[in-house]
């Protein structure tokens, strides 16, 4: 048995994934694998965000007090989210 769908395009029915009177994809997994990819470049071809740009001018930097300077920082987060990390696995372990 095939499923029939609405056209969100025309609004006929068919039992076909492609609407035979628009040609619009009435796929799902289509539609959504679609809509992600839509998504996905949108967000690739916005501008980075201030901080983003900031960071990555630093990492990127000829100055090595800069590039120092960076790489000691990404460390003390790099550490410090590690701990949490541990300390939540701690919390999260004690109720069982």
């Amino acid at each position: 048995m095939s499923v029939e769908r609405k056209c969100n395009s025309c609004g006929n029915w068919s039992n076909f994934d492609i609407c035979s009177n628009c040609g619009f994809d009435l796929n799902p997994k289509r539609i959504r694998v679609k809509k992600i990819r839509e998504q996905k470049e949108k967000k690739e071809a916005e501008a980075p965000e201030k901080l983003e740009a900031f960071l990555a001018k630093w990492k990127e930097a000829k100055n090595p007090f800069l590039k120092i300077t960076y790489w000691i920082g990404y460390s003390v987060w790099t550490i410090y989210m590690g701990i949490l990390s541990i300390i939540a696995l701690i919390i999260a372990w004690g109720p069982g």
